[in-house]
């Protein structure tokens, strides 16, 4: 087996980015932020200082002012509900009951704002324990552990409380054994609306018996997000949805009502996050950021739809203080005044001074500056409220003013205290964008590259300078640990950062010469094109909408490719320009994506309604002849040669196979309409035998490009091919039945471009082009909240999380992949070497973007999505170099220099 020295080059910078990322993923996200203390009853304030002068405080009979004020708690989370769900009429129709208790002021509505990211494991912890969750708990969701934070429910197990939980299993994983009965259902077969719901709802009939013994009640129902994921909230299916929890919230209110005790029960109504307004959530648009809190105490007048606008972690100190628990010491969250109207006016100051005093403890903690007009605020609360508590009149004008005080300066406190959770590794992140620097700058010169063994010698004086830098700049960062585990990473990054400085041909001999030898017109379109997309990337608006600016990019490019090819009579080629323009505008209008775009009725959204079914089955038809198509050109080059025999035929039946599966899957679904002798067809083309047809055609491909010679990358080419052809069929199962014929588009334009006597330079930009735009066409954006897991349970009858994830991801990013394919297939390797620089560079550029952006307003719910996106779209492309590196190698591909292995 022989390796080239460009390819062992390749594969080492492969690695290096990689790892690069790693360490700017580790210093920008706040892993390790844990606060480990517990609030305690000795934390409830006992007495009160005016002032240090004086010589005795005011004692609080804290029994009397600081006491449980209800009975029982329900907590019922619906997820995925939006705020609008309770007040606009195209959906509170559905809910009379809850929205006349709201209209009759029995209830409390309140417009609730959650932090991004909008997923249910960090917003569970920001509903328990009063905490901003880290932005990385995004990709922890699927894999939840144990809260190790102070919470509501720690509080109530220490009080001896009964808790009792049915609903989605993530709050089982995140409080193990903490309630006293359960029963647990998974979030991840999204397919299902009823039984996950019906499974919590059965209990609700022996748990709202008289002779019920538990204090808090959780019930969390993720039949509404299902939907949600599936057809978004416009659904057919979510009136009768919102009914259900209607009639779940009447059944609950009516057994409030009827019970016998001196202290109300309370009802609580909240949704964990949104929806956004085409399905899905995880990003920050309107639709997913904005819930409700309903809140309903038993014979208690509450206050209807309340406008001013509260955050979902302050839904934690207010129900602490009416159940007489402890605030969560790590709590951001302020008193919400309208729940606490079942308390005398005593018990409401007293819960707003323990409320200001818990969150000074952690302002102090943050190291917050005491001159700020929000703590002149707290100290004039603290000293009005002495006078008030000694003088035996006060009036209730007083005590308003003094709440007003107290808010003003929670207010603060909490912007603060959440402003100064993240903690950023520095250092870590500036020798991450370094070793990225020097990995771009490689790529740049990678012909000149000569790696080269390094000297034990500088490891070490590197090491020492390290050390002396911890010592006299007295760094935080996990850098200047001193531990083995650190020190050994550090030795990687030094190694890593000498070889790639001696690899150097100093000067550079080809930065300065982007491939000039065969220049062409189009670098003077292509290059200042990456140039603005690169710069866009400072600006969050652009973020938001990049898919407008390469859609742009390309088209402008296309336009210019008509004119040159009419100008030289080329009118076939420029007929085929035209359609491919027209072909794109057509799969741009088919999803509309963007902040600014965001709810706009779509090309998809059409195909998708009950009267335009049979469209949607013609565009689903036309979309599977047109990959079936596809594939038969694409496997005629695979096989290389004119000959049929009876290996092209069993290949040639078991695509149509495959693809007629898929549309008998959509069948199923109710997507599209059954055809002549469905009953007969649903039993030959079954999910099933589509599994078992792709398989056997991954073994026909293998033994294809086995029989190939190795002349003239016959073989390589072949295996390239085939990967085309099955990363195209996955891919047919896995889309969105509007979103079929973008496959057939991707292969048409790929297809123009191939074999033109461009530079490598050009051809490469015009791909990466092409991978970003598919990328965007199916759906996608720089928001989580577009991520389409629905995919990922395609076929699948037990949850497995690993089948879940490869189909999600490929879905996600098969047509980059495609395009990559379609890349290597046409320039070989310096197309590879190209697009590893492209990506590489744009990853440089983002990560300057994010550091210099650190503290901007948007930098959790625009700048650290698409960072995200960017690193495993990087990631993505250095693996798919090595294994086409690897592929080469074993197709024994020729390359320049080769090295023996």
């Amino acid at each position: 087996m022989r390796l080239t020295k460009q390819s062992v080059t390749l594969l080492y910078l492969s690695s290096c980015i990689i790892f690069a990322n790693l360490l700017f993923l580790y210093g920008f996200f706040s892993f390790g932020y844990n606060d480990s203390r517990t609030s305690t009853p000795n934390d409830i304030p006992s007495t009160i200082w005016a002032n240090k002068n004086d010589s005795e405080p005011w004692r609080f009979d804290t029994r009397r002012l600081y006491h449980k004020s209800v009975n029982k708690v329900v907590l019922m989370v619906i997820d995925g509900i939006r705020y609008d769900f309770f007040t606009e009429s195209e959906y509170n129709v559905y809910m009379p009951f809850s929205t006349d208790l709201i209209k009759q002021n029995r209830s409390c509505l309140f417009r609730t704002r959650v932090n991004a990211p909008t997923v249910t494991m960090p917003r569970i912890k920001a509903l328990t324990t009063g905490t901003v969750p880290n932005f990385i708990d995004l990709v922890l969701n699927l894999d939840s552990s144990a809260v190790q934070q102070d919470s509501i429910i720690y509080q109530a197990r220490a009080a001896n409380k009964r808790v009792i939980f049915y609903g989605d299993d993530t709050w089982l994983k995140l409080f193990p054994n903490s309630f006293v009965r359960h029963d647990g259902t998974t979030s991840f077969y999204i397919s299902d609306y009823t039984e996950v719901d019906n499974n919590v709802t059965r209990h609700l009939e022996n748990e709202l018996k008289p002779t019920a013994d538990w204090d808090i009640m959780i019930l969390h129902y993720l039949g509404l997000d299902h939907i949600g994921h599936t057809d978004g909230p416009r659904s057919t299916l979510m009136p009768n949805k919102l009914a259900e929890m209607d009639n779940i919230i009447q059944r609950i209110v009516n057994h409030m009502d009827s019970e016998n005790s001196e202290l109300p029960s309370v009802l609580i109504v909240c949704g964990d996050h949104g929806m956004r307004d085409n399905g899905g959530h995880g990003g920050s648009s309107t639709g997913e950021v904005m819930v409700p809190l309903f809140v309903y105490f038993k014979n208690k007048i509450c206050g209807g739809s309340i406008k001013e606008e509260i955050m979902q972690t302050d839904f934690v100190p207010s129900i602490s203080v009416i159940m007489g628990l402890p605030i969560p010491s790590s709590s951001t969250g302020k008193l919400i005044n309208k729940i606490l109207q079942i308390l005398n006016i005593n018990e409401i100051l007293f819960a707003y001074h323990y409320n200001s005093q818990q969150m000074y403890t952690n302002y102090i903690s943050k190291k917050g500056l005491m001159n700020k007009a929000f703590m002149k605020d707290y100290d004039h609360a603290i000293l009005y409220y002495y006078d008030w508590l000694k003088r035996e009149t006060a009036s209730i004008n007083q005590a308003h003013r003094i709440i007003s005080l107290y808010e003003s300066a929670l207010s603060g406190m909490s912007n603060f205290v959440i402003g100064s959770i993240a903690k950023f590794d520095i250092f870590l992140i500036i020798v991450s964008i370094v070793l990225s620097l020097q990995v771009w700058l490689l790529l740049i010169d990678f012909d000149a590259v000569n790696i080269k063994y390094i000297k034990v010698s500088r490891l070490v004086y590197l090491m020492l300078i390290r050390w002396a830098v911890c010592v006299w700049l007295q760094c935080d960062s996990v850098l200047c640990e001193f531990t083995a585990t650190f020190n050994l990473l550090v030795c990687v990054i030094i190694t890593m950062f000498i070889i790639n400085l001696g690899s150097f041909d100093w000067p550079l001999s080809t930065f300065h010469r982007l491939e000039m030898s065969n220049f062409d017109n189009n670098l003077f379109y292509v290059l200042p094109g990456i140039l603005i997309h690169l710069l866009s990337l400072f600006s969050s608006s652009y973020i938001e909408e990049e898919h407008q600016l390469l859609y742009h990019l390309w088209t402008g490019f296309s336009a210019i490719q008509v004119f040159k090819t009419f100008v030289t009579h080329s009118y076939t080629t420029s007929a085929k320009w035209i359609v491919s323009m027209i072909l794109h505008r057509f799969c741009k209008n088919l999803n509309t994506i963007g902040n600014q775009w965001s709810g706009v009725y779509s090309l998809g959204d059409w195909f998708h309604e009950s009267q335009n079914k049979i469209y949607l089955t013609t565009l689903m038809v036309v979309g599977l002849c047109s990959i079936f198509y596809a594939c038969i050109n694409i496997y005629r080059v695979a096989k290389n040669n004119k000959r049929f025999h009876r290996l092209s035929a069993i290949i040639l039946v078991l695509y149509f196979w495959t693809l007629c599966s898929v549309y008998m899957y959509r069948v199923e679904t109710k997507e599209v309409s059954a055809p002549y002798g469905y009953n007969i067809l649903k039993l030959l083309f079954c999910l099933h035998l589509w599994t078992i047809a792709w398989y056997l055609l991954i073994g026909c491909h293998i033994f294809l490009v086995i029989k190939q010679t190795n002349r003239n990358s016959n073989k390589f080419n072949s295996a390239v091919c085939s990967m085309i052809i099955l990363l195209m069929l996955r891919l047919s199962l896995l889309l969105r039945p509007h979103n079929i014929l973008i496959p057939a588009v991707l292969v048409y334009t790929c297809k123009i471009l191939q074999f033109k006597s461009w530079n490598t330079l050009t051809t490469t930009i015009l791909y990466y082009w092409l991978s970003l735009m598919f990328f965007f066409y199916q759906g996608n954006s720089n928001s989580v909240g577009t991520l389409d897991i629905v995919p990922g349970y395609i076929g699948q009858t037990t949850y497995d999380p690993v089948v879940a994830g490869i189909h999600i991801f490929t879905h996600t990013y098969g047509f980059p992949i495609l395009v990559y394919l379609f890349l290597v297939l046409d320039q070989k390797f310096s197309g590879l070497q190209k697009l590893c620089m492209l990506n590489v560079t744009q990853s440089c550029v983002y990560n300057l973007v994010i550091l210099l952006f650190r503290n901007h307003l948007f930098i959790w719910s625009v700048f650290s999505p698409k960072l995200l996106y960017i690193i495993i779209s990087t990631s993505t492309t250095y693996i798919f170099s090595a294994l086409i590196v690897i592929l080469l190698t074993l197709c024994r591909t020729s390359t320049k220099k080769e090295l023996v292995i």
